[in-house]
């Protein structure tokens, strides 16, 4: 496999295989080879370059993808959601030399900086920036191949599954989507980026989807919308956020029929591991055995530290805070979100965890206000599962609730009421 063109060669010779579907149009894989026949006097021309995508629609950035890996150098990916600040720096750190972009079907470019050799590129690096929840995203590269170590390529398995795209494409957690669409020949749906859950849902529904891989958040959004109930589910993957018991059990109880995982995965490591037993957190035999050949470890300070199966010399730090109880590991958050209540460091994730298991609570989204005294207070706001009810009332439970499962610098001292809680277009709380 040199290339996504030698991928969906193959898999073009099925002349009527949908890659995907948007809201007005359907691509064929057959389709995408005759845009690269069309623009390959400016390929071409870009061969060996260093390019960007930045800030394209989803279906414009697939095709500028399939159409440049294995003949450009880099491509770096920039979504719209970059603060404008850092673009010089990353375009200097990555010697990008032009921005690339396609409008009917048809490929262009603008010359940031001029580079007359043409370098015979092997594997194209595809340098993505990571999700920058808790700080500024960091650029880390790839190439096909060690985004594709677990990707499943039988076909025969792939014609079962329509994919919904939710993730944002331009970061790790949608590529992996597309990739595993795409090398199983399987048909991705890609919803228009500015219609709302309720809309992208009905668009999934109408075109049959049954696979989405998604965070926490976007399900617990999806969870209130009339329409979830249509849509026909036979797989779901949970990654990108802490996956805890209530969404595992919610979905279960919608999707009775589905297989149902969660995966560790992030854009430094790649994919790391799926848990496929129904449970939040994972099995203590990761640690002490292993999982498909990464090698996992706890630090001093409670971090987990993962090898991986590939290259790695050394053991990375996740960043991620873990506990063990009994024969299970969770995670709690990052270490770098901890807030500071007094000297005391408090995990965001694990108030929302306790407010999750009151049953009045349908989502929460918990983050630190500063104060001269304390230096931070832990606030929260909270969407109820029935928005009807005497609010002041539910506040006072909830925080009973908080006083018998919390110490006390970890109850909420600003608890919120509020209708919807935003995520981000990761699908992640923002921190």
């Amino acid at each position: 496999m040199k290339n996504l063109l030698d991928i969906i060669t193959k898999i073009s010779k099925d002349k009527n295989k949908i890659a995907f579907i948007c809201e007005d149009k359907i691509i064929k894989y057959l389709d995408i080879l005759d845009i690269y026949k069309q623009n390959k006097i400016i390929i071409d021309t870009l061969k060996g370059k260093s390019v960007c995508i930045r800030s394209r629609q989803t279906d414009e950035f697939i095709l500028l993808l399939s159409l440049l890996d294995g003949f450009v150098e880099k491509i770096l990916f920039l979504p719209s959601d970059i603060d404008e600040k850092l673009i010089d720096n990353y375009y200097e750190k990555s010697s990008i030399n032009y921005e690339v972009y396609m409008k009917d079907n048809k490929l262009s470019y603008n010359v940031l900086t001029k580079n007359k050799n043409k370098k015979n590129v092997i594997q194209t690096k595809w340098i993505i920036p990571t999700s920058g929840t808790t700080s500024t995203p960091k650029l880390i590269s790839h190439t096909l191949e060690s985004l594709t170590r677990t990707t499943k390529s039988d076909t025969n398995i792939g014609n079962k599954f329509i994919w919904g795209l939710v993730f944002d494409i331009y970061r790790f957690s949608g590529i992996q989507v597309f990739l595993q669409s795409l090398l199983s020949g399987s048909k991705l749906l890609i919803p228009t980026s500015h219609l709302n859950l309720e809309n992208n849902l009905t668009f999934f529904i109408k075109n049959g989807c049954n696979i989405i891989s998604a965070t926490p958040s976007f399900f617990r959004k999806a969870l209130m919308c009339k329409s979830i109930n249509e849509l026909k589910l036979n797989s779901i993957t949970l990654g990108g956020e802490i996956v805890d018991q209530h969404i595992i059990n919610g979905l279960k109880k919608i999707f009775p029929n589905a297989s149902i995982r969660h995966i560790y995965a992030s854009t430094e490591v790649g994919v790391g591991f799926s848990v496929v037993d129904g449970k939040a957190g994972f099995s203590k035999k990761y640690l002490d055995d292993g999982v498909n050949g990464i090698k996992l470890k706890v630090n001093k300070e409670g971090i987990l530290l993962i090898k991986p199966n590939h290259t790695y010399n050394e053991y990375i730090d996740s960043g991620d805070l873990i506990k063990i109880e009994n024969d299970r590991v969770y995670f709690l958050g990052r270490a770098s979100g901890a807030i500071n209540v007094g000297g005391n460091k408090v995990q965001p994730e694990e108030i929302e965890n306790i407010l999750l298991n009151c049953n009045l609570v349908h989502s929460a989204f918990v983050y630190a206000k500063n104060n001269p005294i304390m230096g931070s207070l832990v606030c929260a706001n909270i969407v109820l599962k029935d928005n009807k009810t005497d609010k002041i009332k539910t506040k006072k439970v909830i925080i009973n609730f908080c006083k018998q499962h919390l110490e006390n610098f970890k109850i909420p001292a600003l608890l919120k009421i509020v209708d919807d809680i935003k995520i981000t277009q990761s699908g992640k709380l923002k921190r």
